[in-house]
C-alpha cells in the first residue's frame, strides 16, 4: 500500500515528535534567557536572512496556478517547523556527539554537527520534499542561484543557535517562517 503525500508529511512528523520528545525534552523545555549582544546579533541576523529567504524564493517559486488552502498554511507551517527543527538538532547533536569521542576542541564539534546537519538537509530535502511537493521551482529565474547560499546562511545561524544556546524554540519560530514562505508561494494542500 501507498502512502499519500499528506500521510507521507504526517509520519514525517510523528518520528520528528518522537526524536524531539524521547531526546531533547529538557532542551525543549528549558529556554536559556541569556541574551547577550552576540545572541542578539545573532537574533538579528537571523531574521535579515529568513525575510531575503522569503524575498528570494517568492522570486524563484511558482505556484502553478493552485489555491491558496488556508488550513495547510497553519498545518504545515506550525507541523513542518517543529518536527524539522527537531531533526536538525537531532543530526547537529549526533555531529557533535561522535566529534566530542576524539576531541573537546568547539570549532571541531561545531564544525562536525553543521555538517552533520547540513548533509541532513540536503537528503530530507532531496530525497523527500523535492519529490512530493508539486513542481514549484521556476528553473529560469535569475534569483535561483542565491536560493542554496541563503540556505547555507540560514543553516548556520541555525547551528549557532543550537551550539552557543541549546536553542530550539527560536530556531522553530524562524524554521515556521521559512515554512509559511514555502507553502504561500508553493501553495499545496495536506488534505485533498
Amino acid at each position: 500500500m501507498e502512502l499519500s503525500v499528506p500521510m507521507m508529511i504526517y509520519a514525517y512528523w510523528a518520528f520528528a515528535f518522537l526524536v524531539g520528545i524521547l531526546f531533547f525534552k529538557k532542551d525543549i523545555l528549558a529556554f536559556n534567557r541569556e541574551f547577550d549582544s552576540r545572541r542578539i546579533a545573532l537574533l538579528a541576523t537571523s531574521l535579515i536572512v529568513v525575510a531575503i529567504n522569503a524575498w528570494v524564493y517568492t522570486h524563484s517559486t511558482t505556484d502553478g496556478g493552485r489555491a491558496l488552502d488556508p488550513l495547510t498554511v497553519l498545518v504545515f507551517t506550525i507541523g513542518n517547523g517543529i518536527a524539522e527543527t527537531f531533526m536538525f538538532y537531532a543530526v547537529f547533536r549526533l555531529g557533535e556527539l561522535l566529534a566530542g569521542r576524539f576531541t573537546q576542541n568547539s570549532w571541531a564539534l561545531f564544525i562536525t554537527g553543521f555538517l552533520f546537519f547540513i548533509i541532513y538537509s540536503g537528503l530530507i530535502h532531496g530525497l523527500f520534499w523535492i519529490n512530493i511537493l508539486p513542481e514549484h521551482v521556476v528553473q529560469t529565474s535569475p534569483y535561483k542561484p542565491f536560493f542554496m547560499p541563503i540556505q547555507l546562511l540560514i543553516a548556520g545561524s541555525w547551528a549557532l543557535s543550537f551550539f552557543w544556546y541549546r536553542d530550539i524554540r527560536t530556531v522553530i519560530v524562524l524554521h515556521a517562517l521559512v515554512d509559511l514562505t514555502m507553502v504561500c508561494n508553493v501553495r499545496f494542500s495536506l488534505f485533498n
